[in-house]
């Protein structure tokens, strides 16, 4: 099955939810306009331009507010384009590492960067030595700016690169460069961004994506979810992953006020949901559901104006839970680093259809395909593609994601319900088929991270001579929670037909993950050894 979003709308319809968006977005403040053309004349499509738009209308208006407290827009257009100098004296023609937590040094690095006319390659601060080394050798960095706590790391993995401190004060190092005020002129060529993919299923990929203007399928996205101009942010999903990005990438571009911490913790996050007044908050789940343990202390905060989730399954339970303790503001978004965002869904369809991923946005075209690429029956299961002009330009290795025409494989199995929202039920390569039987993971761990005395829980799929294959349960136990394997097998066993209920469970400390709450399915075999439970 094929379906494009807003065929079946109405001109007027839509037009009206174009206008609507535009006035949120300033399209009708000439300054603004003005300022934003200008930008782009002058650096192109990219968040160049978007940031020096946004400065040269609202100069004073802060920008970031982080650890080191607040700079303002004109400060850090200026500042970017300090570093934009000193890279086109300094760094020869290779690409700029940034291996940054979530501040101001991030973006001055990432921006400097796209201004001097080099590559950007965003480094997962998770990545191991080894794998650094390979990644900075394949996409031929020549300059890392790292944060201080990695500056270690760097030096003993990677040789023959600049390395140019993010978070010392001394000369030579990030802030110094940006203070340092320098004439930049245009760039020689564009830049281009190159993106990991999150490693789940192997080493990290490049995924290479070209600056361009925004087409259909964003302003689609800003017709369905009520971005403004002028919105206080608070993106706690890192920087350097698609989701984190993309939420920092809006509030630039809408002039907004950035707030940052180096990392997630919910302490932090409560006190700044209490003391300040955030719009916007941009999330994954599993940061939803730590918020949510925090009981009645998170009944003091004020409720933003919406809430993000992307960057893993959002159970139909948790969208619920949250929504009945904070306000039906919740705003669940499907994509990849490959594909970009594919689909919405927004709070009446989480409390119609708990669990959705929603529609595509307008521009944006999804299609339910068999093993042979041929669409399937409505309602019908199948591999989910997507299709928008957000799509990535490959792999930097040479490889690229499946593709059927226009429409590229996100790696996910799913159906389009009667109404065209779309439901994912699991990776094509996690399904357990046991006993004949198929099994998504997701679906038993759903069930299971109900129980009052789990903190976390991963399914998978072990081989088995009788079976074919067996479901294992590897369950992180909440602290001071005594559960036995038989607690854990009767909760499923309450929700779930007897296939799908685990034939073994191992209590483990903590479960190997991604920065942004992905278990990494393919090391969980480690985490079975017997020293290890």
């Amino acid at each position: 099955m094929i379906s494009t979003r807003g065929l079946g709308d109405s001109l007027i319809a839509e037009m009206a939810r174009n206008a609507d968006a535009a006035a949120r977005l300033g399209a009708f403040d000439p300054l603004l306009t003005a300022a934003r053309f200008a930008a782009a004349g002058r650096w192109g499509p990219g968040i160049s331009s978007m940031l020096a738009g946004s400065a040269m209308r609202f100069p004073s208006r802060i920008a970031i507010a982080d650890d080191d407290g607040d700079i303002t827009y004109s400060q850090l257009d200026r500042q970017t384009s300090n570093v934009a100098a000193h890279l086109r004296r300094n760094a020869g023609s290779g690409a700029v590492g940034v291996l940054c937590r979530n501040h101001r040094g991030f973006v001055v690095a990432q921006v400097g960067a796209e201004r001097a006319g080099l590559d950007v390659v965003l480094l997962s601060t998770a990545l191991p030595g080894p794998q650094l080394r390979d990644v900075a050798g394949r996409e031929g960095i020549e300059v890392i700016i790292a944060d201080g706590e990695f500056v270690a790391l760097v030096g003993g993995s990677v040789d023959g690169v600049a390395l140019i401190d993010a978070t010392a004060d001394g000369s030579g190092s990030l802030r110094d460069i940006a203070a340092t005020r320098a004439p930049c002129p245009l760039p020689s060529r564009r830049s281009r961004l190159v993106m990991l993919t999150s490693g789940t299923t192997g080493p990290p990929k490049g995924a290479r994506r070209e600056n361009r203007a925004a087409g259909a399928d964003s302003l689609g996205m800003f017709s369905q979810v009520p971005f403004r101009l002028g919105d206080r942010y608070l993106v706690c999903p890192p920087l350097f992953h698609a989701w984190g990005l993309s939420q920092s990438t809006i509030a630039i571009a809408t002039a907004s006020t950035l707030h940052l911490r180096r990392t997630f913790d919910v302490a932090a996050t409560i006190a700044l949901l209490t003391e300040h007044r955030i719009d916007v908050l941009a999330v994954v789940p599993l940061m939803l559901r730590r918020l949510l343990r925090e009981g009645p202390v998170l009944d003091e905060i004020r409720p933003p104006r919406m809430v993000l989730s992307s960057g893993n399954v959002l159970s139909g339970d948790l969208a619920l839970e949250w929504m009945d303790r904070m306000g039906d503001r919740l705003y669940n978004f499907y994509g990849s680093t490959e594909t970009a965002i594919g689909t919405i869904a927004d709070p009446v369809e989480l409390r119609e259809s708990p669990g959705t991923v929603g529609r595509a946005p307008s521009g944006v075209t999804i299609g339910i395909l068999d093993p042979e690429g041929m669409p399937v029956p409505a309602g019908a299961q199948g591999r989910v593609h997507l299709a928008s002009g957000m799509q990535f330009a490959g792999y930097t290795d040479g490889t690229d994601r499946e593709r059927r025409g226009t429409l590229m494989a996100t790696g996910d199995l799913g159906y389009l319900d009667p109404t065209g929202r779309l439901h994912v039920e699991g990776r094509v390569n996690d399904m357990i088929v046991t006993g004949g039987e198929n099994v998504f993971p997701s679906r038993v761990e759903e069930v299971l991270e109900q129980h009052p005395g789990i903190d976390m829980v991963a399914v998978v799929g072990v081989d088995d001579k009788e079976w074919g294959q067996r479901i294992e349960a590897f369950v992180v136990p909440l602290p001071g929670v005594d559960l036995t394997a038989e607690d854990v097998q009767a909760a499923a066993a309450d929700e779930l037909e007897a296939f799908m209920v685990p034939r073994e469970v191992r209590f483990v400390d903590s479960l190997p993950m991604t920065t942004t709450g992905k278990v990494i399915r393919h090391r969980l075999a480690v985490l079975g050894q017997a020293d290890r439970v």
